[in-house]
């Protein structure tokens, strides 16, 4: 499995672009959106995993999330692991990851937004705070450090 980040200039931009806005939760075309019109900042990343040439994993590394006037920052956020690589630990490495490119920019910590209370905590993330996303929803804010 490879591990890579994208910039809009990478040759697979446009195909996860595509495979973003073809997915089946809500969030995946406003990442397709995203993307299409490159709302990415400087250190701002799409992280991917490509297995066999097939798009297994991505997330994206950015300094906000759903969480509006949120101090938090920065945010593992549009985590989308295929089906058919779930319970295989790919999150981990991929996460694991992020955090890397992390520590080169001087962070020390990682967030994420989630209502999944049990998964993140495998991957050493702990509880900070709750807060509404922007539709109102009561989320869950993890972090963790950076090793």
């Amino acid at each position: 499995m490879k591990i890579k980040f994208l910039t809009s200039k990478d040759d697979l931009w446009d195909k996860l672009t595509d495979y973003a806005s073809s997915c089946s939760r809500e969030a995946w075309p406003i990442l397709a959106q995203k993307m299409e019109e490159g709302n990415f900042s400087d250190w701002e990343k799409v992280f991917v995993a490509i297995e066999n040439d097939k798009i297994v994993w991505f997330c994206t590394f950015t300094k906000e999330d759903w969480i509006p006037d949120c101090d938090y920052s920065p945010f593992v956020w549009f985590i989308f692991v295929d089906e058919n690589y779930r319970w295989k630990r790919v999150s981990e490495k991929m996460i694991n990851a992020v955090g890397e490119y992390a520590k080169t920019l001087n962070f020390d910590k990682l967030y994420i937004v989630s209502d999944h209370k049990w998964l993140y905590e495998k991957y050493w993330f702990e509880k900070c705070d709750e807060k509404a996303d922007e539709l109102g929803r009561i989320e869950t804010i993890f972090f963790r450090k950076i090793k």
